[in-house]
This record gives structure tokens, sequence and C-alpha cells, in this order.
């Protein structure tokens, strides 16, 4: 395994002069020549909590550095960059370096794309609905995801969860570089102070501009960040599918991080991960890595320089890549983690737009919120997760695993029924006193005995449960006349292949035909002949069409649904 070293920013001793916790007023001569710290107008910019990104756009205004009438500015010495003297605008405050760099993977697990987008939002440090008043439907505060609905994360695990059953598990790792937080009282951009001074009183025809306002600014600003850069991998795993090739998704989701976390100081809970997963691999037969086994992943990259697509998993061949990748984060960082406040409040209270802008920012976020409605019934099990109140769960056995998954391909439930013959001939002298024998495995099911008479119609009906199908196994009928129990003639015997679905079939006996029917169902997400491929549980195209994510809505789209769309809940 290649290692190599996780403190690439380490901090360098400085003289108390050279110091970068502490800034200094410099002249104008210092300050016209000195260049930006780097990621200077990274805050102070527009933010939208629904996709989860900067909008390019600033409402506080970062490119003012003169602190007099004469030139002066806030400097600070970089030494990231070799001490290189460097200015900050007049609204960024407490502009720090943070002393090291660490690399660890971090890992999540999230059962739904549900909890998937209601961890969208991790990134900000801060509770950024304080001054909001989201007006949710009486009742609906319990299941409804407020913010990240429409991130790129957010829209990987939508298009995931109405294709099948899935689970996403995250890996990241973060580099924090500087830090800096907005002043209490920001110099505003001129071009954001002129288009909110610009805006019509509002009511309900000059909502549209408001709104306008917002697509263009966000529904926040950013007033403190930690900059650097982050790498972060999101993988789908298709729950049922891991469960029948015998894996846990909470294995799966362990072995991705040992596998991410291949080229860096492994912990002593990664090295126990470690031996599991190979274990597992060499137990279950497989060859292949888990990044290979499990490959449909949204990956992205923030800071920094980087090629690839897939570098937490694939840059570990290379260590070069992270390397250079975090070589580049002191002069290219982006914004790691940050503080949120909504848009009006940047605006002194007695500005016209002020109730405007937070109604506004309200009605769009409500709009974009995700309330938790199942959209199918369980197949087996019942619902009483509190956590996923969406999920089905299953006693668990030998055969289904406690979320209603089969833990093995062949999984099947056994019905066998309609059991007749005709012109039976068992004695000379007398009728047939006729029962059957009915075998699958190791289990054998009989039924009573039709005295005198050469053509009986047995009644039962035999539920063998759960089995395995497989070529090993057959279903066997023996056919006997009964004088007694402990003389029992065998009038014949035959035995079938089982295929999944109905079937009626018969076969000859020594004198007289047998006729039977059974009913072979394999278990949810198995089909194909002996129940041996795996089927993706994929939402119909009417409730594609419904629902935003497999078990979540919309709320603002959920007030115009005609009630033909909801006649299936």
């Amino acid at each position: 395994m290649i290692m190599w070293p996780l403190f690439l920013l380490s901090c360098v001793q400085a003289s108390p002069a050279a110091s970068s916790l502490v800034g200094y007023i410099g002249t104008p001569t210092e300050c016209a020549k000195a260049h930006f710290v780097p990621g200077y107008n990274l805050g102070g910019e527009g933010f939208d909590v629904v996709t989860m990104e900067r909008k390019g756009a600033f409402v506080i205004d970062t490119e003012t550095w003169k602190t007099t009438a004469n030139g002066s500015c806030k400097l600070y010495r970089n030494r990231y960059m070799n001490q290189e003297v460097q200015k900050v605008p007049v609204s960024v405050v407490d502009w720090r370096i943070f002393p090291r760099c660490s690399l660890k993977v971090d890992s999540m697990l999230y059962d739904s794309a549900e909890a998937l987008v209601n961890d969208s939002a991790s990134s900000v440090s801060n509770n950024w609905k304080v001054g909001l008043e989201i007006p949710l439907p009486a009742g609906a505060s319990v299941g409804v995801g407020l913010g990240g609905s429409h991130s790129r994360e957010s829209a990987f695990g939508m298009q995931k969860s109405k294709q099948d059953r899935y689970s996403f598990s995250r890996q990241s790792i973060q580099c924090k570089v500087y830090r800096y937080r907005m002043s209490k009282k920001p110099l505003l951009n001129a071009e954001f102070l002129s288009a909110v001074n610009a805006l019509p009183q509002y009511s309900h025809g000059s909502a549209q501009q408001y709104r306008a306002l917002i697509d263009t600014y966000g529904t926040h600003y950013i007033t403190k960040v930690a900059l650097g850069g982050s790498i972060k991998a999101v993988t789908s795993i298709k729950t049922c599918e891991a469960a029948i090739n015998g894996l846990s998704t909470t294995e799966v989701s362990d072995c991705l991080s040992v596998e991410a976390s291949a080229s860096f100081a492994a912990s002593v809970k990664i090295k126990a991960m470690t031996e599991h997963c190979e274990a597992q691999k060499k137990k279950l037969g497989h060859s292949q890595n888990y990044r290979s086994m499990f490959n449909e992943r949204h990956t992205e990259v923030t800071g920094g320089s980087i090629d690839g697509t897939d570098v937490l998993f694939e840059g570990q061949s290379n260590p070069s890549v992270y390397n250079n990748w975090l070589k580049s984060l002191k002069t290219l960082p982006d914004v790691v983690q940050y503080e949120l406040h909504p848009l009006h409040m940047v605006l002194p209270a007695p500005h016209p737009a002020v109730k405007g802008l937070k109604a506004e920012v309200e009605q769009y976020i409500k709009n974009n919120a995700i309330a938790t409605k199942c959209s199918e019934r369980c197949q087996i099990g019942h619902r009483s997760n509190k956590r996923d109140p969406c999920a089905c769960v299953c006693n668990s056995s030998s055969h289904i695993k406690s979320n209603c998954c089969p833990n093995a391909k062949g999984l099947a439930t056994l019905k066998v029924f309609r059991l007749y013959a005709q012109n039976l001939y068992g004695d000379t002298w007398s009728k047939t006193d006729g029962s059957v024998e009915v075998t699958y495995g190791k289990m054998v099911k009989r039924t009573n005995i039709i005295s005198n008479n050469d053509n009986p119609v047995w009644g039962e009906t035999f539920e063998f449960g759960p089995i395995t199908m497989s070529m090993a196994n057959k279903l066997r009928f023996r056919v006997y006349d009964e004088d007694q129990y402990w003389n029992s003639d065998l009038l014949g015997e035959c035995s079938f292949q089982l295929h999944s679905g109905k079937e009626s079939n018969s076969c000859m006996l020594n004198h007289g035909t047998f006729f039977f029917s059974y009913m072979a169902e394999c278990a949810p997400s198995l089909g194909g002949n002996r129940c041996q491929e795996y089927i993706p549980a994929s939402m119909s195209p009417s409730l594609k069409e419904v629902f935003y994510t497999r078990n979540g809505v919309l709320l603002g789209e959920q007030d115009n649904w005609p009630k033909s769309k909801l006649q299936h809940l």
C-alpha cells in the first residue's frame, strides 16, 4: 500500500511579527501592491438553500479594501504562500489560517433518498432557518425536508430512488485552509442595493419581481466561511440486490470507506474493517473490489485543481493526485463550510423590501420542501420504522431479512392444490382407497385417504411456505392405495422441476392418471424461471410523475394535484 504524508499543509513556525493570526494596518503603498487573500470574495455571496449552490452574485461588497481615504487597508501575512503580505476587503474580519490539514475519510449511510436529501445541507454550520417562518401545511411539520431538495446530490438520489429500492453511502474528505467572517454591518454590493431599492411595495402583483431577485441572489447570503477543498462521493446501493448477494448495506458502506481510506493512515477501526471486507469477499467468491461492484456514483470536488471524476476511489493508485490537489488549495480554495443568514436580514429593518423578501424566500423554500408520502404498500411485512415511516419491516428469518429483502436467489413460496386422479386401479375386488404424498426437498405433506373411489378428488391445499428453488430439488408426488396404514400399495410416482408461476400438469401412474396444480411465487425482488434473477422495484410511470422521490412529494406541487393522481394512495 502506498502511503503519503497527511500533513502537506502543516504549520510552519513563524515569528510573532510574521504571524498570520494578527493583521495590521498597511500603508497606502503596501496596500496598493498587495494581492487579496485567496478566496476573499467567497463570503458575502448570495446562496440558494434549495439548490445548495452559490449564486455568483454578491450581496456584500467584497472589492472595497480601503479603510481610509488615503488608501490604508488591513493586511495579513499568509504563511502558506511564503509569508506573502495580502489584504482583505473592509467587510472581512477575523481572517485566519487553519494550522493543519489531516485527511480522514468520513462515511455516512442513508437508508433512502429522502434521508440523503434531508442531510444535503450538512455543510451549513448554523441554523439557516432562524429569521424565517416557513408556512407548512397543518400537521406537516414531521417528515418535511426544507433544504437541499434540488441540490446535485439530491437529484442523483431522486433519480435512483424511482428506479429501485436504494440505500446511499457517502464518503468524503475535507481540508480546511482559511477562514473568516463578514462584519456585522458590512458594505452592501452596489448592484444588489440598487436592485433592492428598485423593488416596488410588496403585493400579489409585485411578487414576481421579488422572486426574480431571489433567482439572482438566492435565499441567503454567506456570513462566515471555512475555505479549502472537499471531495465527496455518493454511491447508490441497490438494497435488495446487495442482500441477495449476501451483503448488507452497512457492510457495503463500511467496505467502501475502507477502499476510500486506502491511501491514508489507517485507524484501528479501518484495519479491523479491512480484514472483515477481505474475508467477506473471499467467502462470497468475489474478486472485484467494492468500488467496482458498486459503481453507480455521484462525485463532487470542491476547491483546488484536480482531474478525474471518481477521484476519491481511483486516486489511490496515484497518490500525486491528492498531493497536487492539496497544494492547489492554498491558492484556489473554495467554500467547504459556511454560515448563512436569510437575504432580508442584510437590510436595515425599516427598508420597505424586507417584508416582501422574507415572504417570498419563505414561500420559495416551502414550495420546494419535500414531504414524506409513501408511494406503495408493503408487499410483505409492515411499516413500523419511526425513522423511515415508509420502510417495510419484516421478522428476520433464514429466508427474509428485517428490511424485507430476500437473502438469497431462488427464494419463493410454494402452494400445491387441486389434486385428483382418474381411473385408479388398486385392488382386484374393491375400489381404491387413495392418498397422495407431496414432497419438496425435506418437506413432506400428505392428503387424507379417500376410500372406495377410483376417481378421487382431494380437497387439501398444501402451503410449503418459503422454499429455495434449485435444480437439486424436485416437486415429487406418490399416489398410494392404502388398504391399511401398514399395508399401502404404491400406484405410481412422478417428479417435476419447479418453475415460477402457476402450472397444472398430470402424470401417468401404473394404473390411472394423476392431476395437480401448483403456484410458485418468487419473493419480492426476484424473478425468472427459477427466481434466480434480480428484478428492480421500479416505480410505475404514473407514480414517477406524481412523486419527486420514491416516497416524497414537493409541497408546492401537492396542492395542485388532481384527485385522479391521488386515488392510488
